[in-house]
């Protein structure tokens, strides 16, 4: 059996953030990287620029076969972590190894929830393999329907070739639902009509029928013959393994501030953790990039012996759909106790800014030019008051935003 003083399951964000951490500040500690996918770290988020054309399949990759030996990492990539014993300190691996450890970190990340009864033409896209088949299936489309308005399905929708029918069917009354405000939602609505996408709000697909096209019928009584139905109707965290071992889940591996489960030596981070949100407190899967950075940085620091609390996570998606910039942070939704908002569709650049009862920043809703996503970032860190709307509005906003946040 092989024992490593630190074992890392997931080759993503988290556990990426992880291993440059712990390689910062010890050199000698024996690490491993466990992940299922045969091949180094590539990023997820780009992959509807892949199955569109606009990147190439070498620009995914966010490290290089070199990185693992470079940072001193055993990688043990194309295996798959089935049973973990958090008592015995074991991981046993599809292959039939077994993998001691004397930490642990659940960084599996989550699985794109598919559609019951799909056909060989409906297709989710969460791995490299999804994108691969994908990108052949649009080749020859010439209408492609999604399924759910998520951060996948409308990018994919939004890199379509021109000519290139689109129709968007989400069960929810806006776009975003999960991310959005009314509001917000309602002018991305609109830019997306303008781009051709037809809109089907409110409803859902009942069934399929697959001939030389897709029949796709939807609740509403609507038939829509399509090429390809693209399934974004969320993310299911992977936590088989740690509910295998017993540890408490609920929508994901449950974490304290120090990143860690309710065994004291297994650490959980990034899509598959569930922990304190900044601005609510309470547990949540925020499922972004940025707070998978984050716990990832902080279960490695936790799991050298530093007592590293962490903050607590935030939204933070910034995605481009249609030609349009959008950055969604911190806390946006209707019953936000004041909001503030500027601009408008016609030029451009919209603001939204969420407050609480004291008028602290809790959350912004940005469309069009994203640039200043990061100033309104530090305000919702900071619990900072909103400025004037003139300062904001400024020639010199960046500059000045900046000389306001010190």
């Amino acid at each position: 059996m092989q024992h490593f003083d630190i074992v890392i399951i997931g080759n993503s964000a988290a556990g990426l953030q992880a291993i440059r951490t712990l390689r910062r500040l010890d050199r000698l500690v024996s690490l491993a990287l466990i992940d299922r996918e045969p091949r180094p770290a590539y990023s997820r988020v780009l992959t509807p620029y892949y199955v569109g054309g606009k990147t190439s399949r070498e620009n995914l990759y966010l490290v290089e076969e070199g990185f693992y030996p470079e940072f001193g990492v055993t990688p043990l990539l194309g295996a798959t972590a089935v049973s973990l014993d958090p008592e015995r300190h074991q991981v046993r691996l599809d292959d039939g190894r077994v993998i001691g450890f004397g930490k642990l970190l659940i960084a599996t990340g989550g699985e794109a929830r598919p559609l019951a009864g799909a056909s060989a033409r409906v297709c989710t896209l969460r791995h490299l393999s999804d994108a691969e088949r994908l990108r052949a299936l649009i080749a020859s489309a010439r209408c492609v329907t999604a399924l759910g308005a998520g951060l996948v399905s409308v990018p994919v929708l939004s890199h379509l070739p021109p000519g290139v029918e689109r129709h968007l069917v989400v069960g929810s009354d806006r776009v975003f639902s999960r991310l959005l405000d009314a509001e917000s939602a309602l002018l991305l609505e609109e830019h997306f009509a303008g781009a051709g996408v037809q809109l089907h709000k409110r409803d859902d697909v009942v069934s399929l029928d697959e001939g030389e096209r897709l029949e796709l019928r939807l609740a509403s009584g609507t038939t829509i013959p399509s090429d390809l139905l693209v399934v974004g109707k969320g993310v299911r965290p992977n936590t088989d393994l740690a509910r295998g071992a017993g540890l408490p889940c609920a929508d994901g591996v449950l974490i304290d501030d120090y990143c860690r489960t309710a065994h004291p030596d297994v650490y959980a981070a990034g899509d598959v953790a569930q922990g304190k949100d900044l601005v609510t407190g309470e547990p949540t899967v925020q499922g972004n990039w940025i707070t998978a950075v984050e716990q990832g940085e902080h279960a490695a620091l936790n799991m050298l012996g530093s007592s590293c609390a962490y903050r607590g996570s935030l939204k933070n998606n910034t995605t481009e759909v249609f030609g349009l910039e959008l950055a969604v942070l911190g806390y946006c939704q209707d019953d936000a106790p004041q909001t503030v908002s500027w601009g408008s569709r016609f030029s451009g650049r919209f603001r939204k800014a969420f407050l609480d009862e004291q008028g602290r920043v809790i959350g912004a809703s940005l469309i069009g030019e994203t640039n200043d996503a990061g100033v309104y970032y530090q305000m919702i860190l900071g619990r900072m008051r909103l400025p004037s709307r003139r300062l904001l509005q400024g020639a010199n906003r960046h500059a000045a935003v900046q000389l306001y946040l010190g």
